[in-house]
């Protein structure tokens, strides 16, 4: 298994499929071209869902009888750009493994799972225990927004809606050997603001204190969008519908509490300001990015003509993406200083997601990883988005389970990105053992 899994593992991770990336587009291509081959010589009938230049939609089943259960299976093939190269210690698409460590970008999101869980189906049906039907759902666009997930998955319906539980393969443990099953994930939204007060930079002698400073603008703006001391938002209406958390549930997540110090290691940093649960059941508004003026080495004294600003919006259960999209908007407007010209683009983003984390496949999932890590599994929220979690519910009202075999220091999204090699074989067991219950 081991050298089988890792050699296609290798192959996949030297495919460059950044969809974010439009000149990247023939890797992706590859991808689809390299997955198609693999799933087809498993014995699935494979389908490829597109338009124009979209990243492919692939959906595969592989049906044993139509009386036996049907598990759907998502996971994603695009990955993350790979910048700031200068940062990784070994070449990004080149597979390494040192220190017990598997190295490369897409292994922990979202490639690794997707090697991992073909490989369970060889060998569940080499040694002939897979005894359930299965659909394959991999998603091309998952790091660039999901936007044809939904249309194309309803192309997909007439195999979807056979499906009697989805799990969805794009999370992580709560650290070595201890898994956890996700049943909550927060919505989101994102933003871009330029502002520009004329047609060039000018000289801050000459013309300052009589014009206005995009950077200062926006910072101004940010200071009514946001509390920097309670991160509470200032936008009217922003938390009238947020759903409310129960005991039973801030008792169910206390559980899973880690050590700050521990957590602060994991994250880089010196400081939290949010206690356990602000990140996982509250909204929150993020800068990404602010641009403006000038940014190199020395001096130059200058008012910059124009700024702009990233931020990102998540959102908790019973918020919705568009109401908070047209609040949002028209608090921004209003918070704009007349005689600048600005252009304000708010995606339509994705609704949180929330679901029953006492189903029977809930269960029987947390007692398989505890059976093959043996450790409790922890249920959990995340405050992270997976837009597909939520449309996947949402259309065909089946169980949603939410896990994976990824750790903390995985640095997801972020050079060196890894998954420890001991988890990303015992999770090849686990997935054995679930598609075969």
């Amino acid at each position: 298994m081991n050298n089988q899994s890792i050699k296609l593992l290798s192959d996949f991770i030297a495919i460059e499929s950044v969809s974010t990336d439009k000149s990247r587009y023939r890797e992706i291509l590859k991808a689809v071209d390299f997955l198609k081959k693999m799933i087809s010589k498993l014995g699935f009938e494979v389908d490829i869902y597109q338009i124009k230049d979209s990243s492919p939609l692939i959906v595969a089943k592989r049906i044993i009888s139509p009386n036996l259960k049907t598990i759907g299976i998502y996971a994603h093939y695009d990955v993350q750009p790979e910048d700031p190269v200068d940062k990784w210690d070994s070449p990004p698409f080149k597979l390494d493994i040192r220190g017990g460590k598997i190295y490369g970008r897409g292994v922990a999101d979202d490639k690794g799972h997707i090697i991992q869980i073909l490989t369970a189906i060889d060998r569940s049906i080499k040694n002939k225990k897979l005894s359930n039907n299965i659909v394959l759902v991999f998603e091309g666009e998952e790091e660039n927004k999901g936007a044809n997930f939904e249309l194309f998955v309803g192309q997909a319906k007439k195999d979807l809606e056979t499906v009697d539980v989805f799990y969805i393969f794009d999370m992580g443990m709560k650290a070595k050997n201890i898994p956890q099953i996700f049943y909550g994930l927060r919505g989101i939204i994102t933003g871009e603001l330029k502002i520009k007060i004329g047609k060039t930079d000018l000289h801050s002698g000459i013309y300052g204190n009589r014009v206005m400073n995009p950077a200062q603008i926006i910072a101004e703006l940010l200071a009514k969008i946001k509390n920097g001391e309670t991160n509470e938002i200032k936008i009217p209406e922003f938390y009238s519908t947020v759903k409310k958390i129960s005991q039973k549930e801030r008792d169910l997540l206390s559980e899973f509490i880690s050590d700050d110090e521990t957590e602060k290691k994991n994250a880089g940093i010196k400081k939290f300001i949010g206690d356990f649960l602000s990140s996982k059941v509250l909204p929150s508004f993020e800068v990404n990015g602010i641009v403006s003026g000038y940014t190199g080495q020395g001096a130059k004294t200058i008012i910059p003509s124009e700024a702009t600003l990233k931020f990102s919006i998540r959102l908790v259960p019973n918020q919705i993406s568009q109401e908070i999209k047209k609040i949002t908007e028209d608090f921004i407007r209003r918070n704009l200083p007349k005689g600048v010209d600005y252009v304000l683009e708010i995606s339509d983003g994705g609704d949180p997601f929330y679901t029953d984390f006492e189903n029977h496949f809930a269960k029987k999932t947390a007692e398989i990883l505890s059976d093959v890590f043996k450790n409790k599994t922890y249920f959990n929220r995340s405050g992270g988005s997976i837009a597909a979690a939520e449309v996947l519910q949402r259309l065909f009202k089946k169980p949603i389970i939410l896990t994976g075999f990824t750790l903390p220091d995985e640095n997801i999204h972020a050079p060196n990105e890894n998954i420890d090699e001991e988890m990303f074989y015992k999770g090849i067991v686990s997935l054995e053992k679930i598609i075969s219950q």
